[in-house]
């Protein structure tokens, strides 16, 4: 039923506007205030000039006269929401009407405009930080959103745009009709690559849809990717000359190096191996845990060799592609392949003639990579890709890896036969949970290098090197050099105490020793509190004298009041 009526009066239409809550602003083509109802009037007595303050705030952010949409303004101090509409006569537009909300009235308010405010303000960084042009629009294809790239690439003023309907500027920017309405009508994702004044635009148009998968928005991203082309041509330049400058520093590798360290049999067994395994040329296997020293033990073996004058490289097998495999280890000549350099590269076997060859996380490579490396350890011959004929190369093999290779062949992600040509001696390193007798001199060592580096004077305490002894070091010798090196950087006094340790673990693991979840009496608190120091220390200690240690108390008293609380060494309660 159309309730509508035909004409009204100016009473009658003064009094529906005079009964609306919200304040209502008519503005005229000129942007001129025209009208405005009595809740516009009851601004204007408790804030002056406010209502005219918010017409010109908006005018400073959209074409206020012929836009719409919904707006947030500072005038007098107050935030204001504002809808506008347009006030029109048939086709013809005659200026716009405000719809203003005070957001102040209520201090929830206030606070929750805050958080939104903050959110629209994020994103408005995020959009402006981005190198792409970005153009937002609502699901009747009206402009709400644009970043200064994308005025930039169009010469276009927000101000000029905002809220005006995609089709004003559809012609100028050339964004083609097929990709919004597949995203408009279909919310479809379109992806169209445009030619535009010389420049090649990829626009990329992807609709926006809310929880009730309802059209939302719809964000247009523009892409000039015309310097690509060039960026990558330079990109691939510098490449080619780094990967030159790593090789060249390889083979004049320095012959300074860490020493093998430890008192323990396990690696009194691993230094022997290495005094008999340099004076021979065999491949040599070797495996541990991540941390253990490894290229330690390989340093040591080249440099006690024969070969200790000739080159030695590294290679971690883990961070070359399997693409790039082949021209990596064995080379390539001029114009193998598109992108080759025109003189051609020696590979890593070819510059490693005469010398060592580290084959660093050997257990990473792919099975194709595998049977490429077999075939050279098999016939010390290499082929550079695009080549007619064989290099006879007279490379020392060493293999390193943390996993088990024999595990792995087992399970078909390791060539058996692969294994057996590498697997010729075995260096096995022990963890250092295993050789528990290492840590201290290895301490003493890396104490001795960063005291030396950051010129401290700092000594391990007795009761820090017990301490030490009873950690499992899951991060082996790395995480213990890691330790020391804090050690020294962070403590204040020259001696260093199991409680700087504990301090240092802690703050890692930021964790609070104990932690207040409710009130409590005060002797039920402080008991509470004992007990969880007395835990905490009971889990690093493997004695209640070394417990006594790190809290500066006697062992008695240790001992007493793990008997009350029922506490006992390396178990949680």
């Amino acid at each position: 039923m159309n309730t509508r009526p035909l004409a009204l009066t100016r009473e009658d239409f003064m009094a529906i506007t005079d009964a609306v809550y919200c304040i209502l602003i008519l503005v005229n083509e000129k942007g001129i205030p025209v009208y405005w109802n009595s809740a516009a009037c009851d601004l204007e007595r408790r804030l002056p000039g406010s209502c005219r303050e918010i017409i010109k705030r908006l005018g400073e952010t959209v074409d206020a006269v012929h836009c719409e949409g919904r707006y947030v303004v500072t005038a007098a101090s107050r935030d204001f929401i504002c809808h506008i509409r347009p006030w029109q006569t048939g086709k013809r537009r005659r200026g716009s009407i405000f719809i203003v909300h005070e957001s102040c009235v209520s201090s929830c308010a206030v606070q929750e405009l805050n958080v939104v405010r903050d959110v629209v303000e994020e994103i408005d960084a995020v959009l402006e930080a981005g190198s792409t042009g970005l153009l937002v629009l609502d699901s009747r294809g009206m402009i709400k959103r644009v970043n200064r790239r994308f005025e930039a690439l169009y010469g276009l003023k927000r101000k000029a745009i905002l809220g005006k309907s995609i089709e004003t500027i559809r012609e100028e920017t050339q964004i083609p009709r097929e990709l919004l309405d597949k995203a408009l009508h279909k919310r479809q994702h379109g992806v169209s690559l445009v030619e535009y004044k010389g420049r090649k635009l990829v626009y990329t148009a992807t609709p926006g849809l809310d929880r009730n998968h309802q059209m939302r928005c719809i964000v247009v991203d523009i892409q000039d990717v015309s310097s690509w082309k060039i960026l990558w041509e330079k990109f691939k330049e510098q490449r080619q000359h780094m990967n030159e400058f790593i090789r060249k520093v390889a083979v004049l590798s320095s012959h300074s190096h860490d020493m093998v360290i430890g008192r323990s049999q396990a690696m009194q067994k691993v230094m022997h191996l290495i005094e008999v395994v340099s004076d021979v040329d065999s491949t040599v296997l070797i495996t541990g845990e991540s941390g253990t020293g490894k290229e330690v033990v390989v340093n040591e073996i080249y440099h006690r060799s024969r070969r200790r004058d000739k080159p030695f490289l590294k290679i971690n097998c883990g961070a070359i592609p399997d693409e790039l495999f082949e021209s990596e280890l064995f080379g390539y000549e001029s114009g193998a392949f598109t992108g080759a350099r025109r003189q051609g590269k020696a590979g890593f076997f070819e510059l490693a003639d005469q010398g060592v060859l580290l084959l660093d996380e050997i257990g990473e490579l792919s099975l194709a990579a595998q049977a490429k490396l077999l075939r050279v350890i098999q016939n010390q011959e290499v082929q550079r890709i695009g080549a007619t004929r064989s290099i006879h190369v007279d490379v020392r093999l060493i293999a390193a890896t943390n996993r088990n290779l024999w595990d792995m062949v087992q399970q078909g992600r390791f060539r058996s036969d692969l294994y057996y040509r590498l697997h010729v001696i075995h260096i096995h390193i022990p963890p250092l949970r295993e050789r528990r007798e290492d840590v201290i001199p290895l301490a003493a060592q890396f104490l001795h290098t960063f005291n030396t580096k950051y010129e401290k004077h700092k000594v391990l305490t007795p009761a820090l090197c017990r301490l030490l002894m009873v950690q499992d070091w899951p991060g082996n010798i790395r995480e213990l050099e890691n330790a020391m090196e804090t050690l020294v950087v962070l403590t204040e006094g020259d001696d260093l105490r199991p409680e700087d340790f504990i301090s240092q673990i802690q703050m890692e693991e930021s964790e609070a020793i104990v932690t207040i979840r409710r009130v409590a009496p005060w002797n039920q608190t402080m008991a509470e509190v004992e007990r969880k120091v007395l835990q905490m220390t009971a889990a690093q200690c493997r004695s209640t004298r070394a417990m006594a240690d790190v809290l500066h108390i006697d062992q008695s008293t240790i001992s007493r009041k793990m008997q009350k609380y029922g506490l006992s060494l390396g178990k949680k309660k």
